[in-house]
């Protein structure tokens, strides 16, 4: 019975290189050489733009915190 094994292959992954990336010049998402930025501004992005991000996400956050109070203070009236 030992004599008649199955020997799996495994499969190796190789390491990733920058070559892996010849468009970018990227190695991942943690460089900062990235062109992608954080939360929808990219370097040299317009002001307008830049103001209108922030905007949006400001006004998001307060109605997500205007919501997460009106809905905690019904539910402690339901319950009360």
């Amino acid at each position: 019975m030992a004599e008649k094994k199955l020997i799996l292959p495994i499969a190796r992954k190789g390491k990733k290189t920058i070559a892996d990336h010849p468009n970018t010049g990227c190695s991942g998402c943690a460089s900062k050489s990235c062109k992608g930025g954080g939360m929808g501004i990219y370097p040299g992005s317009e002001k307008e733009v830049v103001y209108k991000n922030i905007f949006l996400y400001t006004i998001m956050g307060l109605i997500i915190f205007i919501t997460t109070y009106l809905i905690m203070h019904f539910l402690n009236r339901f319950i009360s």
